[in-house]
């Protein structure tokens, strides 16, 4: 028989989902240049020279100021993967919760990044009544009429 060589990357797509994450009851911007990447914009990189972080960057991330819309362009992406992109911290003392479209689910930064999602991240007091603010499917196709390209 052939022995067929398993890609280990994930595949390639282009999804958007829109988040939040609320700190004891305060949400988060992430609109700041800060959390914003710039690497996965590099549209002429041979995709069997990219580095592990690139495709790592191309799991979950945020550009164009836009903090409440997540790019992902790899199968298997999960909420971690965008705390670990943003460099953003989560203390592991405090509880969370997540909701995903209203509802909670369980272990939220396992949970998987699909298109049109809706999801809301509570970090240490949850605050059911914040859900009402989550990032509607009508902001997401906003933000991708504005003309992101990557």
């Amino acid at each position: 028989f052939i022995l067929q060589k398993i890609n280990q990357e994930p595949k390639e797509r282009h999804i958007h989902a829109g988040f939040q994450v609320y700190v004891d009851g305060r949400v988060q911007d992430f609109s700041e240049s800060k959390y914003m990447s710039l690497i996965v914009c590099e549209k002429e990189v041979d995709q069997a020279k990219k580095t592990r972080r690139q495709i790592q960057i191309e799991k979950a991330h945020l550009h164009d100021n836009v903090g409440d819309v997540v790019h992902s362009e790899r199968e298997g992406a999960v909420w971690r993967d965008l705390f670990k992109n943003l460099n953003f911290k989560i203390d592991q003392a405090k509880s969370s919760d997540g909701y995903v479209n209203g509802k909670k689910v369980a272990n939220i930064f396992a949970y998987p990044i699909n298109a049109y999602d809706s999801t809301v991240i509570f970090i240490g007091r949850s605050d059911k009544k914040l859900l009402k603010n989550s990032v509607t499917r009508k902001r997401i196709r906003e933000v991708e009429k504005e003309g992101i390209e990557c």
